[in-house]
């Protein structure tokens, strides 16, 4: 809403649950015509890409 670039760091280690739900949420859009029309509009709408989501653990978070 604020147009800021925006990642998350998932120090959920080692089960690390957001991009294993981040993972079967894509897994859903490859495989679902209707999802992947609805994420190519919000793209466009919001000229900005999907957040990435970076694997870590409390003590490294920081740097990575």
């Amino acid at each position: 809403m604020k147009g800021l670039n925006v990642a998350v760091v998932d120090c959920d280690y080692p089960q690390h649950s957001i991009i294993k739900q981040k993972k079967r949420d894509m897994e859903v859009v490859k495989t679902v015509p209707v999802y992947q029309s609805l994420l190519v509009e919000q793209s466009e709408r919001l000229n900005k890409r999907a957040y990435p989501v970076i694997g870590s653990n409390p003590a490294d978070c920081m740097a990575d």
